[in-house]
């Protein structure tokens, strides 16, 4: 039975590259793994799984093992873990439309841990069922130590500026599980999602769960760089390789020997740079510019973009090997309106994090306003939102956060629903403050202010001219 499958419909690209990628971890743990269709037709089964299907009525009726009439079980188990997690599926509805993605079965089941795998268009298409091992369920348990420990977190000196993954929606609980199972593997993972829902802080969590979580994390912002200093920045150079390059340097693929390389908005690099990042991942090797030596390199590479790669492929604007070779295991970030009843956790979450850092005390958001917050479409996403509640923290004048506190001027009732225009100034605002905030603790120095604030130089210049800031 082990290593089988059923075809998975050829149109489903994101349902067959989720199975793929779980069945390569799969492959890899102790705990018997096995994957069903949601009409409980067997799609893959490890090796490990072999030893349970004397025990479990599911696999005997896809087993191609012949089993005796002794060892056969002939009635289905009272309590299926597979069977419950379907039929909630079948039975939400829209007004609570957030099951437990995890779900714990009876202890004596011997898959007691079953969850989701969503197709394209978020429709359920297969549901994973986890056995125990010897050492327990590791990936289970770093899973579940990562949604616990990001729940609640409290707001102290050490963890102030930690951003934790927050949601107890369907879609975000379903890719903390993902997470889990990713986090386990070396192989490269491609996150996509709107900009500022978080796609940092997700490759971010998965290098801190995996094995190199002791090595370094080196984020490269792509689109902020030139193709030539982007490859300078990567892969090193050395004496005399251009004009300004005075004495040999380490690239960022050396920097993060051992660790994670995240490279954002991977999007944007050209063509050029993409054949050179492909042989990368190939070879393991990078070779600095001006050098005729290749130096190996053991990173794990974790990209993302705000823009859907598959299109881009399909437009020739993105190589389809180096895609491939990117989205082994790729990762889906919901748009904050896409999962609003994550919001008020969020505010609250927000609302600590900027009283403590503001010394503001006791600030309270009232049920209308708590409204027209999940009510707002949030362009932004969670970074919108971070920065529309800093903002009312620090020029709200009552204990009481109104409206017009996070998005100006109240408009008519008939225009709640319509911020964006007042959510672009209190955007505008805040981020003049961070500017300005960084040139002073750069004592003006502008290049430095860039780094600090990630972003280039010349967008810097640009901020600057838009905000009247001399």
């Amino acid at each position: 039975m082990a290593g089988s499958f059923v075809s998975i419909p050829p149109e489903d690209f994101v349902l067959a590259a989720r199975v793929e990628g779980l069945t390569l971890l799969a492959n890899q743990l102790s705990e018997p793994v096995v994957i069903f269709d949601p009409s409980l037709r067997l799609v893959y089964a490890n090796t490990h799984a072999d030893s349970l299907v004397s025990s479990c009525p599911l696999l005997n009726d896809s087993s191609s093992i012949d089993l005796d009439a002794s060892s056969r079980s002939q009635e289905s188990c009272t309590v299926c873990p597979a069977k419950d997690l379907l039929t909630g599926m079948e039975t939400q509805n829209s007004s609570n439309p957030e099951p437990s993605i995890i779900n714990m079965g009876n202890p004596s089941c011997p898959f007691p841990t079953s969850f989701t795998v969503p197709g394209a268009r978020d429709n359920l298409a297969c549901v994973v069922l986890m056995g125990r091992s010897p050492e327990g369920n590791q990936v289970l348990k770093t899973s579940l130590e990562n949604i616990t420990s990001t729940q609640d977190i409290p707001i102290s000196q050490e963890n102030q500026f930690v951003h934790p993954l927050i949601g107890q929606s369907a879609s975000m609980q379903q890719l903390l599980d993902m997470i889990g199972l990713v986090a386990q593997s070396e192989s490269t993972v491609m996150i996509e999602g709107e900009s500022g829902t978080g796609k940092e802080l997700v490759a971010k969590t998965i290098h801190q769960m995996s094995s190199r979580r002791d090595h370094p994390f080196v984020v490269v912002e792509c689109s902020s760089l030139p193709e030539t200093l982007l490859e300078s920045e990567l892969f090193g150079h050395v004496r005399g390789a251009f004009t300004g390059a005075v004495a040999d340097r380490k690239g960022l693929f050396e920097e993060a020997e051992g660790g994670t390389i995240f490279l954002d908005e991977i999007a944007d690099t050209s063509p050029t740079f993409q054949a050179k990042l492909l042989r990368v991942l190939q070879e393991g090797e990078i070779k600095p510019v001006g050098s005729n030596r290749n130096i190996t390199v053991d990173v794990r590479v974790i990209s993302a973009s705000n823009k859907p790669l598959a299109s881009l492929v399909q437009e020739r604007a993105f190589r389809t090997d180096l895609y491939y070779r990117l989205a082994v295991l790729p990762l889906a970030i919901p748009a904050l309106r896409d999962r609003s009843g994550d919001i008020p956790l969020l505010v609250k979450y927000f609302l600590e994090k900027s009283c403590m850092q503001n010394s503001k005390v006791g600030r309270l958001i009232p049920p209308e306003t708590m409204h027209a917050l999940v009510a707002h479409d949030w362009p932004g996403n969670v970074r919108e939102l971070e920065n529309v509640i800093e903002r009312a923290v620090v020029v709200g004048q009552h204990s009481t956060l109104k409206i017009q506190d996070f998005f100006g001027a109240r408009p008519d009732v008939s225009e709640v629903r319509d911020f964006s225009s007042l959510s672009k100034a209190a955007r505008q605002a805040v981020e003049k403050k961070e500017i300005l905030k960084a040139l002073q603790e750069t004592r003006g120095d502008k290049s430095r202010a860039a780094r600090k604030l990630k972003i280039s130089r010349a967008n810097l210049y640009n901020k600057l001219k838009e905000f009247q800031i001399q």
